[in-house]
């Protein structure tokens, strides 16, 4: 059985692209299967430099990540 040069550059390209597609794809899957996990923490919202955080419910003053400023939760 002989084959042509032109499938033999055929098949080097489409073989590399579809390991690509298939190695795509898989990822594509994995990324929609990460599901949403609650919480129990706040989103807050600094005064100061506007930067969102979580903070647990029980603490009243919780302390910004990236200032350092200490802000009142909002009344939900």
């Amino acid at each position: 059985m002989t084959v042509s040069l032109s499938m033999l550059i055929a098949l080097a390209v489409l073989v590399p692209l579809g390991g690509l597609l298939a190695l795509w794809l898989y990822d594509e899957w994995r990324a929609r299967r990460v599901r949403f996990v609650p919480t129990t923490d706040v989103m807050v919202t600094c005064e100061i430099c506007l930067h969102q955080f979580l903070c647990r419910k029980d603490e009243a003053l919780p302390k910004c990540p990236q200032c350092g400023s200490l802000n009142a939760r909002q009344p939900a």
